[in-house]
């Protein structure tokens, strides 16, 4: 470290960066992006990384203060250790994106796991025996530069970033857009390394880890919001249902003659449902719980006109004060009258239920349909997408339970909002 003294430029520094990556964790684990394993290893080097940070702060808060010379020593090691722990997090982030099911990339980041205990170790070590830095009388860094294990710490670091440029360059099943971005996360902390240990007196090595952070979140959000566009896409296809139509408007025709105030009635009610979809497909916010159900107590009507007592539907709505994405429960009704109630012969019974508990509002959509086996994974795309686009708007979850000829039950789970309802 310092031959030349940059304290409060250091603390500045380390100070904006750790402000910059507690807001990033902070966005991260209130996101819940920990249900993917690659983003578990992302959350852990956003911890190593504050921890090294805080560390680095209070060792430069230290310099030049004789009695605090233990304190900078012991907070620099900590900083050093949770540095090397934060290299693995970055690598275990890197072979959960890239090499998921790779036996070899799996092996290789035992092996460095193994020597980042190494490391450690010779890190604490130099505490007691100062091969590598002591801190001075004067409460400053003195380097040892006669040592020959003065550099022996920098090995974990240095392999480490060689191993993730390979990784990133080798990686097969990606798109080279993806393997650019992986070798631009290692230019950063291995220029922050290397000015630090030519140039001491910097704290940079930190600083290029804190760059790497904001360049992996980055490509996080960007990859959610595709996926989201993705879904959002999905879901207007889905929605622009032209058997639907054709049979809607059919039923309509065939009531002209027989009964022209019911077909005017549900021309009405089909064309409130058109303009509902077309409402709801361009707003990304929650809306009012009513305002989904109105959507689907409409599609019921066109569909009770359709299939008549075939179809029964029961309503429990104990409660209703709260919001939820669109197009959520609409879509559940639709499975459930198109896959399961009007499957059978003599039709049934679809019964929509809300009720809350004291932390969630629960809404279950029941029916005695001919079910489905829960292997199909066909009868779980329409329900993958609403169970996404929950967690990613309202931290909701969304639970199918199904029998083969007895019938399927969903569930959404929406957390009520902490002091005040949604």
């Amino acid at each position: 470290m310092p031959s030349i003294n940059l304290p409060y430029i250091n603390i500045a520094l380390g100070a904006f960066a750790l402000t910059v990556v507690l807001i990033i964790f902070a966005t991260c684990f209130s996101e819940l992006i920990t249900k993917k394993s690659g983003s578990k290893h992302f959350l852990f080097l956003l911890l190593f990384v504050m921890t090294a940070l805080s560390a680095d702060i209070v060792s430069w808060l230290g310099e030049g203060h004789p009695e605090l010379s233990t304190v900078i020593m012991i907070s620099n090691t900590v900083a050093s250790c949770a540095c090397q722990c934060a290299i693995i997090c970055f690598m275990g982030y890197l072979k959960y994106s890239l090499y998921t099911n790779s036996k070899a990339a799996a092996c290789t980041l035992r092996i460095f796991q193994v020597l980042c205990v190494f490391s450690i170790a010779l890190i604490i070590g130099n505490v007691f025996w100062g091969y590598a830095y002591t801190v001075n009388d004067a409460g400053h860094y003195v380097h040892n530069h006669e040592s020959d294990l003065r550099f022996v710490y920098l090995l974990l670091p240095i392999l480490s970033f060689f191993a993730i440029l390979l990784m990133a360059l080798f990686a097969k099943k990606t798109t080279r857009v993806n393997r650019f971005i992986f070798i631009v996360y290692t230019i950063f902390p291995i220029a922050g390394f290397t000015i630090d240990h030519v140039f001491h007196g910097f704290s940079l090595s930190y600083i290029g880890l804190v760059i790497s952070v904001l360049i992996i979140y980055t490509n996080i959000y960007l990859q959610k919001q595709k996926l989201i566009d993705a879904q959002r896409n999905a879901l207007m296809l889905s929605q622009i249902n032209p058997h639907f139509m054709y049979n809607t408007l059919s039923t309509i025709a065939s009531m002209c003659d027989i009964s022209p105030k019911q077909a005017k009635n549900l021309t009405i009610e089909f064309s409130q449902y058109l303009r509902r979809n077309l409402d709801t497909l361009t707003k990304e916010e929650l809306i009012p719980f009513e305002q989904e159900m109105d959507h689907v107590a409409c599609y019921l009507k066109i569909e009770k006109a359709r299939f008549r007592e075939r179809l029964n539907v029961i309503y429990s709505i104990q409660c209703k004060d709260f919001r939820i994405p669109p197009l959520t429960v609409q879509p559940l009704v639709e499975n459930a009258v198109k896959h399961g109630i009007t499957k059978k012969a003599n039709g049934g019974t679809l019964r929509i239920l809300t009720f809350e508990e004291e932390a969630y509002y629960i809404v279950r959509i029941i029916d005695d349909g001919v079910g489905f086996d829960s292997e199909n994974t066909e009868m779980h795309v329409g329900l993958q997408n609403v169970r996404s686009r929950l967690a990613a708007t309202c931290r909701g979850e969304l639970t199918v339970k199904s029998t083969v000829g007895v019938g399927t039950r969903v569930t959404i789970v929406i957390p009520k909002k902490k002091g005040k309802r949604q």
